[in-house]
């Protein structure tokens, strides 16, 4: 008797001929398609129903059903016996190609028409198009309730781990010691990660050999890398949730994950990650947490240093058969002093030697990293994962397929589906964040065959063309400027009252704060000054807060590329940000309101941005060049607020 929670081999068999039939379809039409639109159109049928097909076959060869998911199954070998019909047309097309030389089929592709041989006849195009579509109709059926599935196992598997971390915490940890820690909270950067995800995104490595082997051999370590954009933490947040599941089978496994940020200084160094992990393993190791209230005894209340905290790690994760440690983005730890740090500890804690260890870190593969975890050159292998891989573009032709089914904006553009899918696809190399992009981008696209021609012909390669073209179109330029320097260079993320209330500050003009320059339209009035560029993010307390919306954008816009190039305006220097950021601090303080009065909380709600003023216009100050450098210590003569 077979398994109920598989898909029955018969239907598994009826599924694998036709994925091949349509394949080979697809390649002969895919090659003539430029001799006649009635072929480009057959091949765009093709191509479409192409990715359905092995969207739904690794599923059904690799997926691990649940009990619950037994509905879904039945769904998917409805799916498959409808189109039992559609698949034997389609392999006897299949046979009639092979009974012919392909050279001969593309010579008479050139004579699509009335008279054009078979199989390139417009009414046995539009017959084959017929079976095609109804093909993939039956399949969208099934991917539909897998999705909506999908969409529901992720939602239930966040608040898991959310509510498995706030209970450990809450279980175990001392208000006291929590204080004392003052550790940033990583489950913001995780829920962010896991809304990004699509459904089964990164299901070829948590059920892939390497991860396998990490999961399951002593003193384990596993490198994901790849370049801005590729999709890192989705990945992480996924093997975030796959460990926790494995922790629900056993008492004695350890997880804990940290996500370094550069938007936040305060997730950039290695004394944040390690009071986070102790944190988080404070619940679910016996005795840590005495251990650690003893610690803060022992230092008068003061952060331990660095070399301190890691030998506690060390004696935490020796006490737990399995101990999980996730750490994402090593890059976005400042280069220099605080990376090397971070590399420094993760060497240490491989030097350890445990058998309970297992170490997994992703980043972008730059040099100082890849020789400090000791890999001279990267190839494939059981430590180390490129993400510039087939299984990668498998989840962006999945993503691709998924959002422009079932965008509200996208289905608009239904008629031309296939085409846009088509390019997409073949054009991403590997960036999840330029196909994000470019989606966003066609949202605008008119309904017009001619259009989306236009649209997709013009659509940019890159991300960094896609941010100069991003820039470029702006319409409140100065506001931008001041939005984009606030958060590529304020010490800690900035909420959206207290970015609208720092762009009432004119440092060019009138030097003064000007409450007639507030934007009162919250949210919507950043996103709209930046569009495309930065995202409001709900902490976990219900402030809303503005960041950079991807890494790969501050990256550019802190390059040199930049300023070769059309928004070279909207290059931004360190030394000149800080300055300006300085003189907007002190030009705050020195509004009426504050000048020679205390902060007191009624004035700190109403004026949102003046407890950042007050605690960083000095750390600005020191690093603003000598622009500015006369002038913010002429203004701090004038005094501030004590």
């Amino acid at each position: 008797m077979g398994d109920p929670l598989s898909v029955a081999a018969s239907v598994a068999g009826l599924l694998s001929l036709g994925l091949q039939s349509t394949e080979y379809l697809y390649k002969y039409y895919a090659a003539c398609r430029d001799q006649h639109r009635d072929l480009a159109k057959i091949a765009d049928q093709l191509g479409g129903l192409l990715e359905s097909l092995h969207i739904i076959d690794q599923i059904v060869r690799t997926r691990k059903w649940r009990p619950t998911e037994l509905s879904i199954i039945q769904s998917i070998e409805r799916s498959i016996t409808r189109s039992e019909n559609a698949i034997n047309v389609l392999q006897a097309e299949v046979d009639k190609f092979k009974n012919v030389p392909a050279d001969d089929w593309r010579k008479k592709a050139v004579v699509v028409g009335r008279r054009a041989a078979y199989p390139f006849k417009r009414s046995t195009l539009e017959d084959l198009g017929d079976d095609v579509n109804d093909f993939r109709d039956n399949l969208s059926i099934a991917l539909q309730a897998l999705q909506l599935k999908e969409h529901q196992n992720t939602q239930g598997d966040i608040e898991e781990v959310n509510a498995i971390i706030k209970d450990i915490q809450a279980r175990s940890v001392s208000a006291d010691l929590r204080q004392w820690l003052r550790v940033p909270d990583a489950t913001v950067n995780f829920n962010v990660a896991v809304a990004k995800r699509h459904p089964s995104t990164g299901q070829w490595l948590v059920h892939g050999p390497a991860y396998t082997a990490w999961l399951q051999q002593g003193n384990s370590f596993l490198w994901l890398y790849g370049f801005a954009g590729c999709g890192k933490s989705v990945l992480c947040s996924t093997a975030i949730q796959h460990t926790f599941r494995r922790r629900r089978s056993s008492a004695d496994i350890a997880v804990a994950f940290f996500f370094f940020d550069f938007r936040d200084e305060s997730k950039q160094d290695a004394s944040a990650a390690l009071r986070a992990l102790l944190l988080q393993l404070c619940g679910q190791v016996p005795g840590l947490e005495t251990d650690l209230n003893r610690l803060k005894d022992s230092h008068n209340h003061g952060t331990p240093p660095v070399h301190v905290l890691l030998e506690y790690l060390r004696q935490a994760v020796a006490r737990c058969r399995h101990t999980y440690i996730l750490l994402d983005a090593l890059d976005e730890s400042p280069k220099d002093i605080p990376r090397a740090e971070v590399l420094s500890v993760i060497d240490t804690m491989r030097q350890w030697q445990l058998p309970g260890l297992h170490l997994l870190v992703t980043s972008r593969d730059v040099p100082d990293i890849r020789t400090n975890l000791q890999f001279p050159t990267v190839k494939q292998g059981v430590e180390h994962i490129s993400l510039r891989n087939d299984s990668i573009q498998q989840d962006i032709s999945r993503f691709v397929t998924f959002q422009v089914d079932h965008d509200r904006q996208l289905q608009r553009l239904s008629d031309y589906r296939e085409k846009i899918k088509s390019h997409l696809i073949q054009h991403t190399d590997g960036v999840f964040r330029l196909v994000e992009c470019q989606l966003r981008r066609l949202r605008q696209c008119p309904q017009s065959g001619k259009m989306v021609e236009k649209y997709l012909r013009t659509l940019p390669a890159t991300l960094d063309e896609i941010y100069e073209r991003m820039l470029c179109s702006i319409e409140n330029p100065e506001e931008a400027q001041q939005i984009l320097s606030l958060l590529c260079y304020a010490s800690r993320p900035l909420s959206v009252d207290e970015v609208n209330e720092a762009l009432a500050v004119d440092i060019d003009d009138l030097e003064c704060y000007d409450p007639e320059r507030r934007f009162t339209g919250g949210p919507d009035d950043v996103l709209l000054i930046c569009p495309g560029l930065v995202a409001i993010n709900l902490r976990n307390d219900g402030v809303q807060e503005v960041r950079i919306e991807h890494f790969s954008v501050q990256e550019y816009l802190l390059s040199d590329r930049i300023r070769s190039g059309r928004a070279a305006d909207f290059a931004l220097l360190g030394p000149l940000q800080h300055g300006r950021i300085s003189k907007t601090c002190l030009l705050y303080l020195q509004h009426d309101e504050f000048l020679y009065q205390t902060l007191t909380p009624d004035l700190l709600k109403q004026y949102a941005f003046a407890r950042y003023a007050a605690e960083f216009w000095h750390h600005h100050y020191r690093q603003a060049d000598g622009q500015f450098a006369q002038q913010l210590t002429g203004m701090i003569d004038l005094g501030i607020p004590k």
